[in-house]
């Protein structure tokens, strides 16, 4: 009678396998995750953007119309950031005339990181409920000679 030899791996030879697998993964997934932490956006920046394009969004809707005015200046506040805790923020708006128009830069600022948005107006709306002349066109006379 003739013994077939077994194939296969025994449980030490599948454990030091096993071993091996989960030490290069793990080498692997430690060279990795510093690069993608590099690759994604800090939350702080994502914030300070976000609070610099929300002011910049109120002074257009606010320079829209005719007479309107904002005066630069500058505020300290904070902004609540995903993980629970505030960041302290300086905000600075800057609004000067350039070619006939508008030109706003509003700064958020938080210690060395600064993220900075800039808006344009140009051409504005008359006031809500003002009565607008037209160039060329006379008010028609009232009464009869």
């Amino acid at each position: 009678m003739r013994f077939h030899s077994q194939t296969g791996a025994t449980l030490a030879e599948a454990v030091v396998a096993t071993g091996i697998a989960t030490l290069a993964i793990g080498a692997a997934l430690g060279i990795a995750a510093p690069a993608v932490r590099r690759m994604s956006p800090d939350a702080r920046d994502a914030a300070l953007a976000q609070l610099a394009r929300e002011q910049i969004a109120i002074v257009r809707d606010i320079l829209k119309y005719d007479g309107s005015r904002v005066a630069p200046n500058a505020i300290a506040t904070s902004v609540p950031l995903p993980n629970g805790t505030a960041l302290p923020v300086v905000l600075r708006l800057d609004v000067r005339a350039v070619d006939g128009a508008t030109l706003v830069t509003a700064t958020a600022t938080s210690g060395d990181r600064t993220q900075a948005q800039t808006a344009t107006v140009a051409a504005r709306a008359p006031q809500p409920g003002s009565t607008i002349l037209m160039p060329g066109l006379v008010a028609a006379p009232t009464g009869a000679p």
